[in-house]
């Protein structure tokens, strides 16, 4: 009997440990800081950043002046450009958007 009421106080106080925990947890994700993909306003926000950010770079005559971004804007068009650039930006600030290297 002795051994059974040590058994049922140790689990007492593994579920109180444990809920005690899953308490704290839980108020730290409360007070967990927004990401920066948050703090950017998601997707929509970056995406219209990022459409004028590349509007900008394709009238660079600096840049237009590289072959090898003259070669290279030729595989890829400008909305493909666009929707890589944001998948980036977004996967880097934290978001739940996924860059991957077109094929």
């Amino acid at each position: 009997m002795q051994n059974h009421n040590r058994s049922i106080t140790l689990i007492s106080v593994v579920i109180a440990a444990l809920l005690a925990g899953s308490a704290a947890h839980a108020q730290t994700e409360e007070k967990a800081e927004p990401s920066l993909y948050e703090q950017l306003g998601g997707v929509y926000n970056i995406a219209t950043v990022v459409d004028d950010f590349i509007e900008r770079l394709l009238v660079n005559d600096t840049l237009n002046a590289n072959p090898a971004i003259d070669e290279a804007r030729k595989h890829v068009p400008k909305a493909g450009l666009k929707f890589q650039v944001t998948a980036l930006v977004c996967q880097a600030t934290g978001g739940p958007e996924q860059y991957a290297v077109a094929p």
